[in-house]
């Protein structure tokens, strides 16, 4: 799914943006977003290391974004990859280790709305004394759809790190099992639960982040601009659980960027400054990288073009 998705052109990109921003333009709170989601990729920004200029692609960033949105996806993957590694895959349903946990309630009309009451919902479901003493921590991510009728089905995806869940109707007296119970108690009545086994750390990781990603691609351009207005500035993917265990429900630090050449960090060049006209003027006569003094470089250009 990531790689089919990935691989959109740039002209087709434009062509997608330009659709959903119109819709979102009609709201005039929204025109600005809706101006850099159109221009994403159409301009660039520039860069500096200790060995030479490079120039990168102005993206918006935006979860609703095809392009942006795959980017987003893996530089999650690429964040927690390595914590879901030291972790042991439950290998039956009785084992401890990671599982799948999918959570949900009754379709909502507003997406917000539903958005907050599942959320909601389920930071009480995990102050229950039978999921703090059944659960370490886990991620998990957020997933709407449209439903046959016409409202919103919500739902999260959870990657746990837990022993065993009770999920199986107890067949005498018919009641439900007792995880499916505390969910109902938080929900109201209305809530809806299904247990699945992880195959692979790689695979659940990338499961779970492709629905977060496919609100993007399955919904209609005047869905994708509410689910904008309804996720703006909300995180739809978080770590949650024990902080002892070292990892769950602690913020993973994005890394800075690095040359793969020097290994220096780039730094990021205002317009209008000197070292921007320099690097324009690299950029347009495709020079070799300048010296890593740039006062060097600064005495080059002049000598060439006065």
């Amino acid at each position: 799914m990531i790689s089919k998705f990935f691989q959109i052109a740039e002209g087709d990109l434009l062509l997608v943006n330009s659709r959903i921003s119109e819709e979102l333009a009609k709201d005039e709170n929204y025109v600005i977003q809706a101006n850099k989601l159109k221009n994403c990729s159409q301009t660039w920004n520039t860069f500096m290391c200790d060995c030479k200029f490079v120039r990168f692609k102005k993206r918006c960033y935006y979860k609703v974004c095809p392009k942006c949105g795959k980017i987003r996806v893996m530089d999650l993957f690429d964040k927690f990859i390595g914590v879901f590694k030291k972790r042991r895959v439950a290998r039956s349903i009785y084992d401890n280790g990671l599982r799948f946990l999918t959570l949900t309630i009754k379709n909502q009309e507003g997406l917000r709305d539903g958005l907050d009451k599942l959320y909601f919902f389920f930071k009480q479901l995990r102050n229950r004394k039978y999921w703090k003493n059944k659960v370490k921590g886990g991620v998990a991510g957020f997933h709407a759809i449209r439903g046959k009728d016409g409202l919103w089905n919500v739902h999260l995806h959870i990657i746990l790190d837990s022993s065993y869940l009770d999920m199986k109707t107890h067949k005498k007296t018919g009641e439900d099992s007792k995880l499916v119970q505390e969910w109902k108690h938080c929900t109201g009545g209305d809530g809806i639960i299904e247990i699945k086994r992880v195959r692979t750390h790689k695979g659940a990781l990338l499961y779970i982040l492709n629905y977060v990603s496919g609100c993007a691609f399955e919904l209609s351009d005047e869905d994708k601009a509410l689910f904008f207005k309804a996720t703006f500035r909300q995180k739809l993917f978080f770590a949650f659980g024990k902080k002892s265990e070292g990892i769950y429900g602690l913020k993973i630090k994005k890394e800075r960027r690095t040359c793969p050449d020097c290994g220096g960090y780039y730094q990021y060049i205002l317009p209008l400054s000197e070292e921007y006209e320099l690097a324009q003027a690299f950029f347009s006569e495709k020079k070799p990288p300048p010296p890593k003094d740039l006062n060097d470089w600064f005495n080059i250009l002049e000598r060439r073009f006065g």
